[in-house]
């Protein structure tokens, strides 16, 4: 606890002048880890400074109230709701003070669900009341929709989707207690994955194959051509207590994966190739792996639950970081 309290005054005080440009308004200046959004999805922050020495900015100044926002992973823009519309619009992060907020034209209002691909080139939205799901390719710069499924077929409430970069191919989840995975294509073929109960999943970048995570077998297994004629390779054991997953991710390379189980400080990084597998300790309860700035460098839970802590696995020597948080800070935001 002594070095963790060391390196936290010393993170502090070397970030102290980002943070206090940062009071002045909401432009960003100098280096940035990248941002992160409250759980409702309606306040964005910037994470100022670089690895070790970084502080949330004041938030955004945004063109217009938005909800449920979901930040890509390349860390340049928010697709979201708007407050007064419904309609899914996307800001962008290099626009500076004079953000603009754009709709999708034939985006479907009041999602209920939205995924971002990996890297940020697609998306899908899920409307609950039409049960219809849409594919969203050439974001952030020409945004639209290039598919939509009807999908009520599915047995189930939706819980979780992932897409491809390509926007060719997305992963439902359906149902609580009795949970099943489907494959969806564009052009509306739907298939099922063969899991006993899927939990987690993830796309790698820039590829139409998934990472899946099954609780009941306590594998993470790799499902490649998802897109084509879909082959599953053998699956890699991870068994702490019988604990289920709480989180998993790719690394943009495709080379790694990352994974974290409930109630479980440890966090296991697999080379999927050599499966030879590395546990750190992150002294967190990781809620989940969200990208931000840097190659295999992630969020691992929100501002409402103590300091951020970060995954770097950018080298060989992966380690935790944590990233302090002022509590009058937000204990004011909230009160607006």
């Amino acid at each position: 606890m002594r070095a963790l309290r060391i390196w936290i005054t010393t993170g502090l005080l070397i970030a102290l002048p980002a943070y206090l440009t940062a009071q002045s308004g909401s432009t960003i200046n100098g280096p940035s880890l990248g941002f992160l959004q409250d759980d409702k999805g309606t306040t964005i922050w910037p994470l100022l400074g670089i690895l070790g020495a970084s502080v949330p900015g004041q938030p955004l100044a945004l063109p217009e109230r938005i909800t449920n926002a979901v930040i890509s992973p390349q860390q340049d823009y928010v697709l979201a709701i708007s407050a007064s519309t419904g309609q899914p619009v996307v800001i962008r992060f290099d626009g500076g003070p004079n953000r603009t907020s754009v709709p999708l034209v034939g985006g479907r209002s009041n999602p209920g669900v939205i995924a971002i691909s990996p890297t940020g080139t697609s998306a899908a939205l899920y409307e609950k009341s039409s049960q219809v799901l849409q594919f969203v390719s050439g974001l952030p710069a020409t945004p639209q929709v290039v598919y939509e499924l009807e999908i009520s077929s599915l047995d189930g409430d939706v819980q979780n989707i992932v897409v491809s970069d390509d926007a060719s191919v997305a992963l439902v989840l359906v149902g609580s207690e009795r949970r099943t995975l489907w494959a969806i294509q564009g052009n509306g073929s739907m298939s099922p994955v063969n899991a006993i109960r899927p939990s987690h999943v993830a796309f790698i970048a820039h590829r139409s194959d998934a990472l899946i995570a099954d609780d009941a077998t306590q594998e993470v297994f790799l499902l490649q051509n998802l897109d084509q004629a879909p082959v599953r390779m053998p699956g890699i054991v991870l068994r702490d207590r019988d604990r289920q997953f709480s989180a998993i991710a790719a690394s943009r390379d495709g080379r790694s994966l990352y994974v974290a189980q409930e109630g479980s400080e440890d966090i296991s990084i697999v080379d999927l190739q050599t499966r030879e597998t590395t546990v750190l300790s992150c002294a967190c309860r990781p809620a989940g792996f969200f990208p931000l700035r840097g190659d295999s460098v992630f969020r691992l839970n929100s501002l409402s639950n103590g300091p951020i802590s970060v995954l770097d696995a950018s080298s060989s020597n992966p380690r935790t970081l944590f990233i302090p948080v002022d509590p009058n800070v937000l204990a004011e935001h909230r009160e607006q």
